[in-house]
């Protein structure tokens, strides 16, 4: 694994350490759909193979970390929430064969602790860790803490990037990662893990007063845009967004 990272579908292998991004359980129940199932088994299908890749690398996983927003609504606990977040947790519990979770608290888990109580895992601000000399920080991505400042990765999702790429004859939108520097770090910003949240399209980046997150519209624009093909199980590096947009 180069630099001891490993893409896999929309979460990224560290060396013994499994990092997903933004799942928003509850998202769909907005819709009136029979209600959260359709999301949850959306995001198993995706770890099951994801669990089996990683079976077959020969990777004993030590932690899984959830980059924040595990649920959707701001404001309270729905039942499916309660229900579908402790079956999640569960499921990745089996799955990793008892490896930590670390859960990183997002913007809309304002209200997560009772749910990860229960399971006896702690909600962090940020999650720093050491892997071979190199100190990596996992963030949610809403804010920038002191602490991350030191770390020589930065890891986080929040925004969830997708982008359009056209041809002669068609559009098509991908989730993707962006990666890149800021402030002589390296910077991974990862896609929202469920496909029902989709995520924000880069394509509508127009400005200078833009933000994505804490990093500039001029910074962003020099990340490499990186889309997962999951049926050929590879990323693809699309070059700068500068270039894309």
């Amino acid at each position: 694994m180069k630099d001891n990272l490993k893409f896999l579908h929309d979460c990224v292998l560290i060396k013994d350490t499994l990092v997903i991004g933004d799942l928003h359980i509850g998202y769909d129940e907005r819709f009136g759909r029979s209600i959260g199932q359709v999301q949850l088994e959306n995001i198993i299908e995706k770890l099951e193979g994801i669990f089996e890749n990683i079976k077959e690398l020969g990777v004993r996983l030590k932690r899984v970390v959830l980059l924040g927003d595990v649920k959707h609504f701001f404001s309270g606990i729905t039942d499916i929430e309660w229900r579908e977040t402790l079956s999640l947790l569960d499921y990745i519990k089996v799955k990793s064969r008892g490896a930590k979770i670390i859960i990183i608290k997002g913007n809309h888990d304002n209200i997560l602790e009772p749910i990860v109580k229960k399971r006896n895992i702690d909600l962090k601000e940020y999650f720093i860790m050491e892997i071979d000399s190199k100190k990596y920080c996992f963030l949610h991505g809403d804010k920038m803490f002191e602490q991350c400042l030191d770390a020589d990765w930065l890891l986080f999702g929040h925004w969830h990037p997708s982008i359009t790429l056209s041809d002669d004859y068609k559009h098509e939108r991908f989730k993707c990662f962006l990666k890149g520097k800021w402030k002589k770090k390296n910077v991974i910003i990862f896609p929202s893990f469920s496909d029902i949240k989709y995520g924000s399209n880069l394509n509508n980046l127009k400005n200078e007063n833009d933000k994505f997150s804490f990093i500039k519209y001029k910074d962003i624009m020099k990340f490499e845009v990186i889309i997962y093909n999951d049926d050929e199980k590879r990323e693809y590096n699309f070059g700068k967004l500068s270039k894309l947009i």
